[in-house]
């Protein structure tokens, strides 16, 4: 189900979001989402679900793609990873300034 290597069609893409609550995997790579809890923290944007799904694959075109579309946008060393939310069954970015940012939240299956 990899589509790493080449590049979707926007019908190909919508396609994979619309099927990413069935098969929790990465429109854009295809790798499996990762569960993610939602940290408890005032000074970050809140979400009323408790979890979230990621792709943590450094290797995504989406997440290598955002380093230059962030350095050029913003003049920020920052990229972003896709995030699912399963409450609302949409797809969105969240910001990451390393590759290791939010690993810590990773949780079990």
């Amino acid at each position: 189900m990899s589509t790493e290597g080449r590049k979707m069609s926007p019908e190909e893409l919508k396609e994979f979001e619309k099927n990413i609550k069935e098969t929790l995997c990465c429109p854009y790579c295809g790798e499996k989402l990762l569960k993610w809890a939602v940290p408890d923290n005032p000074f970050s944007q809140t979400w009323d679900n408790e979890y979230m799904y990621i792709c943590f694959n450094d290797t995504c075109p989406y997440y290598v793609r955002g380093w230059e579309h962030m350095a050029k946008e913003v003049q920020k060393p920052v990229s972003y990873r896709l995030m699912y939310n399963p409450e609302r069954d949409y797809c969105l970015p969240i910001p990451v300034p390393t590759p290791f940012a939010l690993r810590e939240g990773i949780m079990e299956e």
